[in-house]
């Protein structure tokens, strides 16, 4: 079967052509354009959002690794009783999905910490504004090309909050996937995983769109 290839922290790795992800192309060109410390700021912060999410979708592959093993074990099970498969074989499995789903737990708390520093980057800049007597509106202030602070705040926001309805779709199918009695529930938990139905093709153009925005992409 195909696979496309995907760079993440200089190393590339393959992608199945089944699974619903997208990866964007970072440019480490500096920008032509020397940053303050308010963009310089707002850059970084976008670089991490991005390792971030990129980390998610590595654990999303891992994750789906993970099932098909515990769909083969089940398999073996149903298929042919007279096979024995331990127990154990299948908790550990399960375990492995589990703790996949506890670093995943770590992406939407780590947004929310860069959501909240785009925050104080914006009453920073409504700060400089009033100490400068600026009569222009804080909140149309732009870092870059288009973006106000507050956009990047609530860019960032709807990212954060679609990974973290997300996350709980991934604990609902590591506590449940153990306990499928038939295989096409298994396949079920299966696509659903891959899936990510909160993910949406918005939120995934929001992402590259603040990628652009701050030369990144």
């Amino acid at each position: 079967m195909l696979c496309t290839y995907a760079w993440y922290a200089n190393k590339i790795f393959p992608v199945h052509p089944c699974l619903n992800i997208f990866y964007f192309a970072v440019s480490n060109s500096p920008s032509p354009v020397k940053k303050s410390g308010n963009a310089q700021r707002a850059f970084e912060l976008a670089g991490e959002l991005y390792s971030l999410v990129q980390q998610w979708y590595l654990l999303i592959s891992t994750g789906r690794n993970i099932i098909n093993n515990i769909l083969h074990l089940k398999a073996v099970s149903w298929n042919n009783p007279e096979l024995f498969v331990s127990n154990n074989e299948l908790e550990s499995q399960c375990d492995l999905l589990g703790s996949v789903v506890c670093e995943m737990e770590m992406l939407p708390k780590q947004l929310e910490k860069i959501r909240d520093q785009y925050v104080a980057l914006e009453k920073l800049g409504e700060l400089q504004q009033k100490m400068g007597s600026s009569t222009s509106d804080s909140s149309t202030f732009v870092l870059f090309l288009t973006w106000s602070t507050s956009k990047f705040v609530a860019v960032v926001s709807l990212i954060k909050d679609a990974f973290a309805k997300e996350l709980q779709v991934k604990k609902c199918i590591a506590e449940n996937v153990a306990h499928c009695q038939q295989k096409q529930m298994l396949d079920l938990h299966k696509i659903s995983w891959v899936h990510q139905v909160y993910v949406t093709p918005d939120v995934k153009l929001q992402l590259e769109s603040l990628l652009v925005e701050t030369g990144q992409r």
